[in-house]
């Protein structure tokens, strides 16, 4: 650009939503009112009405309705509309398992006790409809009767996830970790006393989703055991969950359904996936804190899928304390990488971690939090504020902490795990990562060609934007459309302007 056009431009790039890939299965640009989400919600009584008309579902409808969520309920059985809630189809049954045989005494919606199980349900409610999003809550009618939690998780359901993708294979599939059976009585029938199999359940079914989702199915899993509190969230009988357990399920679903959704101007990513393969030290030395730095040199550690420690059933990689079982290690460290999409911008990461006893994590180097450890500089010795003991060994604890400037590419994770005392039994380790923010607006670029100016931006996550221009930034609502047209290239849009004397202003802003 020579002087003589006395241009002056200054470029505004606005953050008004752009449709960039990122790692999600459906676009909510394909959906409209007149074309919703289709969300088929299965389940045992905790999804029916037999305990709450509406259980969570009518606690989901408004989650996603005044966040731009076009969407229905599908299924056969219909809850009673009441308030804001009227979308009320659905496919629980009260007393369901998965496999066969079903342990339910009476008839449900139809199927008889014996049949109330979802292998023979599910396809019966995919014969007609077929849904883009399966919300799938079971486990605790199987864990409670007592059936094998590895046969549920290994093998009942996977034999569901077959018939679902059989009848419906572009459906994204979020399965759910049971919540806590602790003290659980229904019916005079002590689901309490199989209590301790639910965080083995949950373990194993979390190695199946990822197992699948490695091979490129669309199945996801949400953690109602850690969101849904045993304390304050069940009703008396400590398996079905009052008001305020329903509405912590649905804002549980809602999260995961943000996560496998890509929407115009926000993004919801899950970064680490419980159950992911990290490098540990486990020799017992003092790595002082240059090992949570992001050049460390970690390729002498070992590695291996979480669970990560000893010598609790959940536990997948069992990680060494040492010869003295009554001077084990203190601290253990852990490491793991995420590469934040492309196009992104990352503000909140939501950490939630399983630990025994405590922690302190580390992001690229500098301290994220700690949980369960005292103030002030923290070393190789010590030892944790209390012991983890119980259903908290296995709950994933949140902590949602607000980032700024998170570097593209490759992110390093540090937890180093302390347990209580040397004559510990237990120490475990596992973590999920959720990061929340927006999408970045597309860059625009000048650039003088035939003594004309060409602005250019990338088609990759520039679709939908108009080329807009004002000649007084002071004056409101003066951006209007640059007139030109737009043109596109290889990889990118192009429009071309002639110089004049007077000052302009170009933005990229939708229509």
């Amino acid at each position: 650009m020579t002087p003589r056009t006395r241009l002056r431009m200054l470029f505004y790039l606005l953050l008004l939503g752009s449709l960039v890939t990122v790692r999600a299965e459906l676009a909510l640009t394909n959906f409209s009112a007149a074309n919703p989400i289709k969300i088929m919600a299965i389940g045992d009584s905790i999804t029916d009405d037999c305990v709450a008309n509406g259980a969570w579902r009518r606690y989901l409808q408004p989650l996603l309705d005044s966040n731009g969520y076009p969407f229905n309920f599908v299924g056969r059985i219909q809850s009673a509309p009441t308030g804001g809630f009227t979308k009320t189809a659905h496919e629980g049954y009260c007393g369901a398992v998965v496999a066969p045989p079903g342990v339910y005494g009476g008839t449900v919606h139809g199927y008889a006790g014996t049949n109330a199980y979802l292998q023979i349900i599910v396809p019966d409610a995919l014969s007609n409809v077929t849904p883009d999003v399966v919300l799938v809550l079971i486990g605790a009618n199987d864990i409670g009767r007592g059936r094998d939690p590895y046969q549920v998780a290994t093998n009942d359901m996977p034999a569901l996830l077959d018939i679902i993708f059989s009848n419906a294979p572009n459906a994204n599939v979020i399965l759910t970790k049971a919540m806590s059976l602790s003290n659980g009585n229904v019916g005079g029938m002590l689901y309490g006393t199989y209590a301790t199999n639910v965080p083995i359940y949950n373990a194993a079914l979390q190695r199946m989703v990822n197992q699948r989702h490695a091979l490129g199915q669309n199945v996801f899993l949400a953690d109602m055991f850690s969101v849904v509190d045993y304390n304050s969230m069940f009703q008396t009988d400590h398996v079905h969950p009052n008001t305020l357990g329903l509405q912590t399920i649905a804002q549980e679903w809602f999260t995961r359904i943000k996560s496998i959704i890509i929407t115009t101007n926000l993004v919801t990513t899950t970064l680490i996936h419980g159950g992911d393969v990290w490098k540990y030290s486990d020799t017992g030395q003092d790595l002082g804190t240059n090992w949570s730095q992001t050049n460390y040199d970690d390729s002498g550690w070992a590695s291996g899928p979480a669970r990560l420690g000893y010598p609790d059933a959940p536990v997948l990689t069992t990680v060494n304390y040492g010869s003295d079982t009554n001077n084990k290690y203190i601290t253990t460290y852990f490491r793991d990488t995420f590469v934040p999409p492309a196009n992104t911008a990352i503000t909140n990461l939501n950490f939630r971690l399983s630990r025994v006893d405590g922690a302190v994590v580390w992001l690229n180097g500098q301290e994220a939090f700690r949980t369960n450890m005292p103030a002030g500089p923290i070393s190789f010795t010590n030892e944790t504020a209390k012991v983890t003991i119980g259903e908290a060994s296995f709950i994933f604890f949140p902590a949602n902490i607000p980032v700024s400037n998170l570097p593209p590419g490759t992110n390093v994770i540090g937890v180093e795990v302390h347990i209580r005392l040397p004559t510990r039994l237990s120490m475990g380790m596992d973590m999920e990562l959720i990061g929340t923010g927006y999408i970045l607006p597309p860059s625009l670029a000048i650039a003088c060609m035939d003594g004309n100016i060409l602005l250019t931006w990338p088609v990759a996550n520039g679709t939908g934007y108009s080329l807009y221009t004002s000649t007084d930034l002071s004056v409101p609502g003066g951006w209007t459309n640059a007139g030109t047209t737009i043109q596109t290239n290889v990889g990118q849009y192009s429009a071309t302007l002639s110089p004049d004397a007077i000052t302009r202003f170009f933005r990229l802003q939708r229509p």
